[in-house]
This record gives structure tokens, sequence and C-alpha cells, in this order.
């Protein structure tokens, strides 16, 4: 407890006051992510707001998870909480506390899904500290500064309606009845020291100048008193210190911050506020009423509005960069993204071009100071170049020879159906990479019917980004379906978003002003509760949500915390497995549940789809399988058989299974993992997945026409090892984010291979380096054996050993 509250007072210290404090953009929401800020000093980071996908967008700012210590939540949704679980599970053990500020029930919906997590590079809980601080203590203050909780009174109760619940056709409200603006005011920063007083004084160097600097006065040794005014400049570092975040859903929130008493020395001009980011929607926005509140806080107050109408610009370089060259490849297979108009450079302390006055529509990245000088730190910049792809293509002879004969060979084929089609939303393992999202794939099978299988943590930014707005909300309309093969977080934590944003877009059909580039939110259509139901768009129609009962728990615990969407879907629980039984030495049969040596079988999804919502020809699907695989308990693949009879096979996470080739048997696309590198077999096996050579044997004996490998490694973020043998096989290739593909076209994605490793020489070399090093400790180890050192070495030096091996190991990752 003592070393606790010592590190607290340091963290804390007068010392700690920082002299350089900014606010900068994470996400201005027209893209991936929706809108987030942090407030950035040189100790700390203060996160507020954290979508889903937050983890995968800090690197953008040079920030880690690690970094985010403090997380404030203005609404209790999915939007606003749903990177947090990411985030803690992407700290290291033993990083300082993280406390979370704003709603209730954040911490208990955070362990309620902390089983849930693919412990390939995360541990299955969470490796800090976290601590939910209640509303009721007011604020929230640290040596950087002190932030105040001003809650909104909104109409939005404590229980739901039992009537408004089953009216689907209406907007979702969130449960809790508190939304919270968060008003930050920066703690005064101690005078800086003039040393030129320090000579005329004659004081000495050391410990007395420290004490001086925080305010204590000090007796030298001839007797003399002095103060710290006696050396401290008189003048205080340029500063705008305060600030406040706001999120109006509705006009009685609007009211609530108007006459809050803690803003009133803002407006009467005793005090000046600085900067206001507006999170509020347009609806609000541009109202008279909120108009007129904007402009009482005086023309210097700068008003930073993030909403989703600002400019749609790149949010991650890398993305765009990375897509912009395959795009270069093939516009069919890789379609532009939302945003890949954009060709120049981004820099973090560029003049916004959309500005009206003191009210900036910003970009993603801008930073404003608080205090101190922007000329701190190096800004960062986001650089999307046209020109790069042309010398990226041009590097050699060999890679412009194979760019140009797989354009060509695009050019010939001809493909006269754009379905059925299948969209890759995420192809990285357990934990998103800069280039790969968590798993997640979109299967078209008419204009007017889709399916998702898995819908990781990001899935609807990349839908998003992927079609474009208008094409996005159409295929929502059409989406029938998810299933969910497992219930890990990197598989389902997108659900919630996707429940969402599918409802919206059933209630924004036919509405000409949703039809906009700015990002919809779950309650676009309600910031009024009284707007009629009749006329608003479409009947609503349930979105099937097929999985097992480890996905539903944390959704309904979700549903009962924050905002209901069991209303929004009709469940297939596919949980119902035989037991799989042994034989005690007693004869006494019991249950083992981690045991894969059996498997009970395969369901018959189409036989458990509601009548009311499923119909063979107007889903385009007659027959669809749920095939028990070697993963987790109750993890599935999934077979489809389309209405022109194709069979379309996702093996989800799993080991190579035989059921699954035996319900695969002459599959027309396989979808197989491949999270490994050949000679990580044993790691493949203990965590029950598939290296590459496994997944193309399993393709191999189900006599699939087409294979498809996928979930990779995040060790392999831009692309994994390809091996020859690949080649051989003919019809075998490797998925990337963002790739879409119709049937008619899988016979080109075989030929990627050659480009890629032209394109990719720098990344399959380091992947090449890696694996001899590895292959040199294994010799190394054997040859030790074989000499008889291991046998000296006892106990501990055995686990010494295998300890410096699984440490060389993971630094490969």
């Amino acid at each position: 407890m003592k070393e606790k509250q010592r590190k607290h007072e340091a963290i804390n210290s007068i010392a700690l006051i920082p002299s350089n404090v900014t606010l900068e953009v994470l996400s201005n929401g027209t893209t991936h992510l929706r809108p987030c800020v942090i407030i950035r000093t040189p100790q700390k980071v203060y996160l507020f707001n954290c979508p889903e996908g937050t983890t995968r967008f800090l690197p953008s700012l040079r920030l880690k998870s690690l970094n985010v210590c403090d997380i404030f939540a203005t609404r209790g949704t999915w939007d606003h909480i749903g990177g947090i679980s990411s985030v803690l599970l992407s700290k290291e053990q033993g990083a300082q506390l993280t406390r979370l500020h704003g709603p209730v029930d954040i911490k208990h919906f955070l362990e309620c899904i902390r089983p849930f997590t693919d412990s390939d590079f995360v541990l299955a809980k969470y490796p800090a500290p976290v601590e939910e601080r209640p509303l009721d203590i007011g604020s929230y203050k640290d040596a950087a500064l002190t932030v105040h909780y001003l809650p909104l009174s909104g109409l939005r109760g404590a229980a739901v309606n039992e009537a408004s619940r089953m009216d689907l056709n209406r907007p979702v409200k969130p449960i809790q009845g508190v939304d919270i603006a968060y008003l930050i005011e920066l703690n005064s920063p101690p005078r800086r020291v003039d040393p030129t007083k320090l000579i005329e004084l004659r004081i000495p160097n050391g410990p007395l100048i420290g004490r001086l600097k925080n305010g204590e006065s000090v007796t030298l040794e001839d007797g003399r008193l002095i103060k710290p005014d006696d050396i401290l400049f008189s003048e205080i570092a340029e500063e705008q210190p305060n600030a406040l975040i706001v999120e109006c859903v509705d006009f009685e929130a609007v009211e609530s911050i108007k006459n809050n008493s803690l803003l009133q020395k803002f407006i009467d001009g005793t005090e000046k506020m600085n900067f206001v980011v507006h999170f509020t929607a347009n609806e609000i926005l541009n109202s008279n009423e909120y108009t007129a509140w904007m402009t009482s806080f005086g023309p210097q107050c700068m008003h930073i509005v993030l909403n989703g109408s600002g400019p749609i610009l790149p949010h991650i370089e890398s993305i765009y960069r990375n897509h912009a060259l395959l795009n270069h490849l093939s516009p069919n297979l890789f379609p532009p993204l939302l945003g890949s108009q954009f060709d120049g450079v981004i820099g973090q302390d560029d003049e916004c071009e959309k500005r009206e006055g003191n009210i900036i529509y910003a970009h993603p990245l801008q930073r404003f100071a608080l205090r101190g000088s922007l000329n701190a730190e190096d800004p960062i910049t986001i650089m999307v170049k046209s020109s790069d792809i042309e010398s990226k293509v041009n590097q050699s002879e060999t890679t412009k020879k194979a760019v140009d004969d797989f354009k060509n060979e695009c050019n010939c084929t001809e493909c006269s159906n754009d379905m059925p089609r299948i969209s890759f939303l995420g192809t990285s393992s357990a934990v998103p990479s800069k280039y790969r999202n968590v798993s997640g794939y979109l299967l078209q099978l008419s204009e007017s019917s889709s399916v998702m299988v898995d819908c990781g943590e990001g899935s609807y930014g990349q839908l998003r980004v992927l079609f474009g707005v208008e094409r996005c909300l159409e295929i929502l309309l059409s989406l029938k379906a998810i299933f969910i093969t497992h219930a890990h977080q990197d598989h389902m934590n997108g659900l919630y978003t996707m429940i969402l944003r599918r409802h919206e877009a059933f209630l924004a059909k036919g509405e000409s002003c949703l039809r906009c580039t700015q990002f919809p939110s779950p309650d676009l259509l309600g910031r009024i509760s009284d707007v009629p139901a009749v006329g608003i768009g479409v009947e609503y129609r349930p979105l099937v949500l097929v999985c097992n009962f480890n996905v539903l728990n944390p959704l309904r615990t979700y549903s009962r915390c924050f905002c209901d969407l069991e209303p929004l879907i009709n469940v297939v629980n596919i949980s119902n497995r035989s037991p799989v039984f042994r034989t005690r030495g007693d004869g006494r049969n019991h249950l083992r549940r981690g045991d894969d040596s059996r498997l009970s079988g395969i369901m018959d999804i189409v036989k458990l789809m509601p009548r009311s919502l499923f119909e063979k020809v107007e889903w385009g699907l007659t027959d669809i399988l749920a095939v028990q695989v070697h993963h987790t308990r109750m993890a599935n693949g999934f077979v489809f058989i389309n209405s022109d009879g194709r069979k379309i096979v996702f093996s989800g996470d799993t080991k190579p299974c035989d059921l699954l080739v035996e319900h695969g048997m002459n599959a027309d696309l396989l979808i197989h993992e491949a999270t490994f590198e050949d000679d990580h077999e044993r790691d493949a096996a203990f965590k029950k997945h598939s290296t590459m050579k496994q997944a193309v044997d399993v393709g191999v004996r189900m006599h699939a026409k087409h294979i498809i490998l996928s979930h990779f490694s995040a060790r392999y973020p831009k692309v994994p090892a390809l091996p020859d043998y690949l080649d051989s096989a003919g019809n075998v290739s490797v998925a990337v984010d963002n790739l879409s593909v119709r049937f008619g076209d899988l016979a080109l994605l075989p030929k990627t291979l050659n480009v890629f490793r032209e394109l990719y020489q720098e990344e399959l070399f380091e992947i090449k380096l890696r694996m001899e090093q590895r292959t040199l400790r294994k010799q190394a180890e054997e040859e030790q054996k074989q000499s008889g050192n291991s046998g000296t070495m006892g106990v501990d030096g055995t686990r010494s050993q295998t300890r410096k091996r699984k440490a060389a190991d993971d630094a490969d990752t």
C-alpha cells in the first residue's frame, strides 16, 4: 500500500506539471473509426471516447495502448466504449492503472467478455489493473489537469419501456439515462527559473533550486532567506488551458449543458474557454439553440467539430499506401477505398480546409496546443502519393514485368456475373496490425442477399471504407445473417456495431438527408424521441445471428447494461452439441470439455432457421452446415451451398480437421486459416491452429477447386511466407484486407503470388531470415543434447534453455 501511495504521489508531483500539452484528433469519424480525441502530455495520454478499432489506430499518433491511462466516455454505447477491451488487453504486464471515466458498468461488461480472448498473443486477463471511477466524485485530478464530469440529462430512461422495446421501426435508445461532457482545466505550470537571478543571489547548484521550483522557501548557509519569487520568471508559459468535450444527442442535453454552473464563468467572460470539441451530430449542431450556445463562449473560442462531417482523408498511411499499390494491379480485385482520392501530404499542423470562422471541421491527426509550442515535437504526417506507386512498380525490370503480366491477365479475363462475391474485411489472427484487421468475411450471394462469416472488431469500418457510404448502406440492407465461428473477441467484437448500423440502414432507407458522407450514429433518426415511426423507412427484418451461447452471453450483458440489441436479432443457437465422455479407471463416465479427440458432428442450419426470415430462393442458399472443428469448445466451420450449386467452405480457426474435409468435399472455394509458418507446427498444434502447409493439404484432400489462405499471424503484417509449393498447387492464394473477388475471377488470385514476391521482397526477406535463425537455434540445441551437455544441466538448466528458446521465438512475433 505504501508503494502504491508513493507511486501515486510521484506521478502527481508538481515537478510533473507538463510544459507542453496538446489536443490531438485520433479520428474525425469519416472513415474506419468513430470520432475520438486525445490530450497528450510528455507523461500521459488521456483518451476521450474509445470506439471499436482504437488499438489499431493509436500508432498513427505514435502511441501504444500502454500510453493510455485514462479513458473518458461521453456515452454508454458501443460507439464510445467498444475499443476499451482491446486497449486493455494489448497493454504489457505491470502497466500502470487504467481509469475508466463516464458511464457505469463498463468494467462489469469487460469482465464478461475477458475470458473470450484468443490467447495466441495476449493473455486471457487484463495485464494491468482497471478502476471504474464513479460519477458522483465529480472530477478527476492529477499533476497535469483537472477534468470535471458534467452529467447531461436527456430523454433516455434508466429502464427500457417494453412497448418501445418491441418497436423495431424506431431508433435504439441507450438504457443508461446520463451522458457526460468533460471540462478540462490545465493545472497552473511552475514558473521557470531565471539563471541570472541565481547568479546574482549566489545560490549554489543542487537540491535547493529544486525546492525553490516546488514553491518552498529555503535558507542559505549565510543565513539569507530565499523565496521562490526571488529566482523565478514573473511570466508563465503561453497557454490555452481550458477545453470542453461534449456530445448532445437531444435538446434536453443542450439545455442541461447551457445551464451547467461550472460553465457560467466562461459564458459571462470571467474566464476564457479556449477549445470546445463537438461530437454532436449535425441535426443538433446546426440548430439555433446549439449555435447560440456555441456563440456564448466568445470569438476567441475555437470549436472543433468531430461528428463524421469533416474531410474524408486517410487515417492510417500504411493502409492506403499498400492498397493503392494493389489497386494499381487490379481495380476489380482491390477496389478504391473511401478517401483514396487523396493524393498528397497531410500534416498534423496543416490548416484545415473546412473552416467557418472559429468553427473547424478537423482532419485526422490534427493537433492544437493547450500549452507550449507545437514545435516541441515533430509533426506527424500522412503521405499518400501516386508517384510512390510508380517508383515501387518500376523498382526493377522483373518487378515491372510481373506487374504488367498480371495486369494483362486481368484484362484478358472476362467475368459475366458479379455474384457471388467474397470480400475480406479482416485477415489477421488474434490482434489487428497496420495492414490487416481481425477476422471478417462478407459473402454476397446476390444484389439483395449477403451474409457475413465472423465479425471482428472494426469490421463495419472496413466494410464502409471498402464499399463507400452509399454502397455500404445497400449491403447492410441485404445482410441476412452473421455466422460466428467461435467466441473469441477477434471474431465477434464487431457484432454490436454491425447490428446497430444495419438497423439504422433500414430506418434511413429513402431518406435523402442520410445519403451523405456523415458517419451514421446509433441515434441518427432519434434525436427527438417522438419522431413518428410510420414512413421513416422500411419494415425492419431482424438479423439472423448463428452462433453459440458464449457469443450470446456478452451480447446479453451489453443489452442489459447499455443498449438493448436483442430485439434486433433472431438467434440460431448452435451450442447443442453432444458432450464428449471419457471413462475413468473406476468405470464411471466424466465430461472432458477440452478433449478434441472426438467431435460431436455437424448441424444442419437450414432446419434451424426461423421460417419467417429464411427463404432459400430469397437468400440464394440451399444448404448451410455447421461443422465442429478443432479449436475452442463449440468452434465451427461453415459450409454454404448457393442456388447455383456452388459450395463455399469457411474453416474458422482450427487444426486440420477430417470432419471439415468430409463435409467440404469438392468445394468450389475453401477459405482456410493459415496462422503459422510451416516450421511453427508445434505452436500451431498447441494453440489449435494450422500451418500454411497443413491448410493447403486440407484443401487438396477436400478436392477444393480454389483455396484462399487467411487469418495470418501478426508476424506477417503485409504478406506471409510464400513457399514454392503454393505455385505448384496452382489453385492457392493468400488473402489481404480489402480483397473483393467475384467467383469468375478466382483463377486470377494464384497469379498474385509472383507479383507479391516482387512487391514485398523486403518483407519476405525478413521472414526468411527469422526462419533461418530459428533453424540455427534448433540445430544448436540438438547438437548440445547429443554432446551430453544438456544431461549435466539438470532441471533448472533445461528450463532455462526452454525459456531462452521461447523468448527468441516470441521475439520473432
